[in-house]
């Protein structure tokens, strides 16, 4: 169940933010009002290119340093943490990011060696380099003490807060 949820916020980033915002980027930059002439724009065709993948890898990890989770994490209720517990800030976020871009850029090698790192170890192998650890807030399959222990803790919270 943990390696369907890490796909799935890996695949809600995807459709939410990498495909729009490098969209935004490729059509402001090539056919919008920043659109260079003739050579000069062929030239730096590679440039938008490059600009409309790593801008949302940045803006994620961004998100990912600071909050600990982008918008797919937070849908699917994980949470990135540093060995500490905390998240693990701007400059390792965006490393982060970085590194899984280019790693899923390789078509067979990145995505079937981070899944097979996720579903073996439950870490991927840029969590591991980094060390990282990626933390399910509802896991699946709790006890009935559990849950009822999480229940109270939620209720003393609430309470506390008044």
């Amino acid at each position: 169940m943990y390696a369907l949820k890490r796909m799935a916020a890996f695949g809600i980033d995807f459709a939410v933010v990498f495909v729009p915002l490098g969209a935004f980027i490729e059509y402001f930059l090539s056919s919008g009002p920043l659109r260079l002439p003739g050579p000069l724009g062929r030239m730096a065709g590679m440039w938008i290119w490059g600009a409309s993948l790593l801008a949302p890898a940045i803006v994620n990890g961004i998100l990912t340093g600071l909050f600990g989770c982008g918008l797919g994490k937070l849908v699917m209720f994980l949470r990135v943490k540093d060995s500490g517990g905390d998240p693990p800030g701007i400059a390792q976020g965006i490393l982060r990011e970085i590194v899984k871009l280019i790693s899923m850029s390789f078509f067979f090698l990145g995505p079937i060696y981070a899944l097979q790192g996720l579903v073996a170890r439950g870490r991927t192998f840029y969590d591991d380099w980094m060390d990282l650890d990626v933390e399910d807030l509802r896991p699946h399959g709790l006890t009935e003490t559990q849950k009822n222990y999480r229940k109270y803790m939620r209720e003393q919270a609430r309470k506390a807060r008044r």
